[in-house]
């Protein structure tokens, strides 16, 4: 059904089950109504700029997928419009991994020491040039995987209070079984790379500020030491990939996609997907420092502590 008013649009998103698709225009007399809550998923459609998406979010709490016009018009929309309404028609927690289909080749490695992600993501810059990919999309991928890896060991512990914040020359050692998980790879259309923590510590709150602020007109982004720098590594993510997906449980995992498409003519294509979930019992960890090595250098170790 195709509607040309915010009330007639309002009372057709009052159905749950719906899945609502919004031109810019719509967007922008959307943003203005106080107070709107709309049970159902709501695509906005942006003809611009990334900023002009990013500047939805933080008025919109209901929004959580935007895509780009020139999205709908590449080879890969239609596959990605089917997984789209498989992950929101079912119940059960999103599998990111899954969008990506039967033909994507690629690795998957459970990482349990930060000191072993640049050796790691040198492997992965050479598997995909292997594959096809541009030496841009890339460094660009190697970019995005270094960012989260480095969130996933770094700021993700402290943020979920499981550790003081933790210095880039310290090694962190995950335990086996809540390892980082990263994997890799590409089809015909789309490389990716995707990283998985176990702390789920990321809020829609923090993101949406991260990328609003990094999005002014003007980019005279404050550093904020509360985590690490500006945001200025998932603004990059965001600014470069034809798509981001993020699936948090909180206190269970942070799970984050970044595709970027393998060939591109006209506009870059690009749409990002945020699934935030509440009401999972917290995890508790336990931290521990092995001081048999020289401080410059000491290992901080995360355990998960039982209940």
């Amino acid at each position: 059904m195709v509607v040309g008013s915010a009330r007639d649009f309002l009372e057709q998103a009052q159905h749950p089950d719906a899945i609502s698709f919004v031109d810019q225009p719509g967007m922008d007399v959307l943003t203005k109504v106080n107070h709107v809550s709309i049970p159902s998923s709501v695509v906005a459609i942006v003809d611009e700029s990334l900023p002009i998406a990013v500047n939805w979010l933080q008025p919109n709490p209901w929004l959580s997928h935007v895509m780009s016009a020139a999205m709908l018009k590449h080879p890969m929309a239609e596959k990605h419009l089917e997984n789209l309404a498989a992950t929101l028609d079912s119940t059960s927690e999103p599998r990111l991994l899954d969008w990506l289909g039967p033909e994507v080749e690629g690795r998957r490695i459970r990482l349990t020491h930060a000191s072993k992600r640049a050796e790691r993501l040198e492997r992965m810059g050479e598997f995909l040039e292997a594959k096809g990919v541009s030496p841009r999309a890339t460094q660009q991928l190697r970019d995005a995987a270094e960012e989260l890896v480095t969130n996933a060991f770094y700021d993700a512990p402290v943020t979920a209070g499981a550790s003081k914040p933790i210095s880039r020359t310290q090694d962190v050692e995950l335990p086996e079984k809540n390892a980082c998980d990263l994997a890799y790879g590409c089809r015909d259309d789309l490389a990716i790379v995707r990283v998985r923590d176990p702390f789920g510590s990321l809020s829609r709150r923090r993101l949406v500020e991260v990328l609003s602020r990094c999005a002014q007109p003007n980019m005279s982004v404050q550093v904020d030491e509360s985590m690490g720098g500006a945001g200025l590594g998932m603004w990059r993510i965001f600014s470069n990939a034809s798509l981001v997906a993020i699936s948090v449980v909180k206190h269970r995992h942070t799970e984050i996609l970044v595709g970027i498409a393998k060939r591109v003519t006209g506009p870059r294509p690009f749409a990002f997907h945020l699934f935030f979930r509440d009401g999972a019992k917290r995890r508790f960890w336990r931290l521990s420092t092995d001081t048999s090595i020289p401080a410059v250098n000491n290992s901080v170790m995360l355990e998960l502590k039982s209940k």
